[in-house]
């Protein structure tokens, strides 16, 4: 096994969303295979030969990488978003553990670049949220520092064998967003496991806040197709769900005397935890009040984003 059995897989709009990553990846690899799928017809001058560019039209992400993987030609693919880029041996990294016949994909941390701007470093603090995760697991992924089988971590980094992407029928190309959750619910269905590998680093910038919480909202608008297959143990995802039902519903509970006390105590939980979370991520005192709004407004922006794709899941059907 060596790095020429490895194709890099980068989905994006336009070439120059990709163009830091890329430059980057070449640090450490200067031959590997690179494959990108994007909406847009780059200017070819001054590509590589062994970077491949393919024009999709499609917004959805997992179409965008079925047809780079479908492309590549390699044994092993290597995942990564066109806002990250890898740290020395990334890709090194996951040999000792693709050699393990249970391995359906190898995954690890994405991590905070340096030099980050003040509002970006706020964002990566409220990530770090369980009220923002909701998932233990998930939690733990960018903290613990040792190999540990885990439910789930996004696809910003994988590496998986090919094999494994055919074999579960590639990315559900319906899907706009979210597709990781239903490709790695498909694998727990299998003998196949996801391994998380602390060495096995990339580096991932943040969204402006603004950005960041409508990303959230969007992940909730297109999370019903998967809210629909999860089995009970996965509460934490229909937490910001309950949250915005609480929220909509508040100003009903104050016109019901005898259950007013209920959305009272409700209410002052809520912040209370909101509060800890807070001061529990924040580095200063100044970071405690500025990121009290934020998490806020990034906990319950995905429990409205289910709600309206509810909405629009039930429109379709009818």
């Amino acid at each position: 096994m060596n790095i020429k059995d490895f194709t890099i897989i980068i989905p994006c709009i336009s070439f120059k969303d990709v163009r830091y990553c890329i430059k980057n990846i070449r640090k450490h690899y200067k031959k590997i295979k690179i494959i990108v799928s994007l909406n847009k017809s780059p200017n070819k001058k001054n590509i590589d030969k062994n970077l491949k560019i393919i024009v999709s039209k499609h917004f959805g992400i997992g179409k965008k990488r079925n047809i780079a993987v479908n492309a590549s030609k390699t044994k092993y693919l290597a995942f990564i978003d066109s806002d990250a880029y890898p740290e020395k041996n990334w890709i090194e990294s996951s040999f000792k553990y693709l050699k393990r016949k249970n391995i359906g994909i190898i995954a690890g941390p994405h991590i905070d670049p340096p030099n980050q701007s003040y509002y970006q470093m706020i964002v990566g603090l409220v990530k770090k949220s369980f009220l923002i995760t909701m998932s233990p697991n998930f939690q733990k992924n960018n903290t613990k520092n040792k190999a540990q089988y885990v439910k789930f971590i996004p696809s910003v980094n994988w590496i998986l064998p090919k094999r494994m992407f055919d074999a579960l029928k590639q990315m559900d190309e319906k899907m706009l967003r979210n597709e990781d959750w239903d490709f790695v619910y498909k694998m727990s269905k299998t003998k196949y496991k996801l391994l998380y590998s602390p060495d096995t680093l990339v580096y991932h910038s943040n969204n402006t806040i603004s950005h960041f919480i409508k990303k959230r909202f969007i992940y909730g608008f297109f999370m019903w197709p998967i809210l629909t297959k999860l089995n009970v143990q996965n509460y934490y995802f229909f937490l910001p769900l309950i949250f915005a039902i609480f929220l909509i519903s508040f100003p009903l509970g104050l016109f019901l005397n005898k259950y007013f006390i209920f959305y009272f105590l409700a209410l002052a939980a809520y912040l209370i935890i909101i509060l800890w979370e807070s001061f529990r991520i924040s580095k200063n005192l100044y970071s405690f009040f500025f990121l009290l709004p934020i998490l806020i407004c990034a906990n319950i922006s995905p429990g409205f984003g289910i709600l309206f794709g509810f909405y629009n899941y039930i429109k379709n059907k009818v």
